[in-house]
């Protein structure tokens, strides 16, 4: 039976999966505060009202979700919500512990036995992407994104690879159909994903402040959340039947 706390936890899950759906994620060049209690989070004045407590709306938002997988998976999965509304130091504080393996002031000890963090190094390619072209922990928002992407996609291949980019590929495709230069990007990343040329992509589009660049990775990055998202929940059941 789930408690009233679980209840209100899916509900704010519920409402943001709603409000992304209707207002999209924009790409961002937000500056971060790296503090665990962020001061100026946009998640206060999203329009859903449960998310302005702070630190508690977001564990509100874990419980929520630890009632559909486990807690490893929650964690992330409260991260890309996150991402979604803005709240980059939320999601920062969410998967710092599943990836980096030394303590910080702002998210805590360490998890090093966590089993999400591929997922969680993908969420951190965002955050920084989001955080573009502002200085926080090394160098700049792009600069440290594309550190993580050699963390979560490049290996010894050379070739990038997550199991939401053949999606992500493909609906890439229609929304560059009335734009020119997503055209061309997409060309040169031949049949395949490639988030390397879609950060530079970002950063041009922040750079010329071009309409019609940042609508195509609006929706593109909106995309991104969703697959993420969808791909970290429905992974966990997967484990499950495995194991049965």
């Amino acid at each position: 039976m789930e408690t009233p706390e679980v209840k209100a936890g899916l509900k704010v899950v519920e409402d943001i999966l709603k409000l992304v759906d209707s207002t999209g994620v924009p790409l961002r060049n937000q500056t971060m505060e790296y503090k665990a209690e962020p001061m100026r989070s946009p998640l206060a004045s999203c329009g859903i009202e449960a998310l302005g407590s702070g630190p508690k709306a977001i564990e509100l938002l874990v419980k929520g979700l630890e009632s559909r997988v486990d807690q490893d998976s929650a964690e992330v999965a409260a991260a890309v919500l996150c991402l979604m509304l803005g709240g980059l130091d939320e999601a920062h504080n969410l998967i710092t512990p599943h990836t980096w393996a030394a303590p910080t002031t702002f998210a805590g000890p360490p998890k090093l036995q966590s089993t999400m963090s591929r997922d969680a190094k993908y969420c951190h390619v965002i955050v920084h992407r989001m955080e573009g072209e502002n200085l926080g922990e090394f160098g700049s928002g792009f600069n440290n994104s594309g550190y993580w992407m050699g963390q979560a996609f490049y290996f010894s291949s050379g070739t990038s690879e997550h199991p939401i980019f053949p999606a992500l590929r493909r609906d890439a495709e229609e929304f560059a159909e009335d734009a020119s230069d997503a055209r061309r990007l997409l060309r040169n990343m031949g049949p395949k994903w490639e988030p390397k040329l879609f950060n530079n992509f970002c950063e041009d589009a922040l750079l010329h402040e071009d309409p019609e660049l940042m609508e195509f990775c609006k929706k593109v990055q909106t995309r991104e959340l969703q697959l993420l998202y969808e791909h970290i929940m429905t992974q966990n059941s997967e484990k499950e039947m495995l194991t049965l």
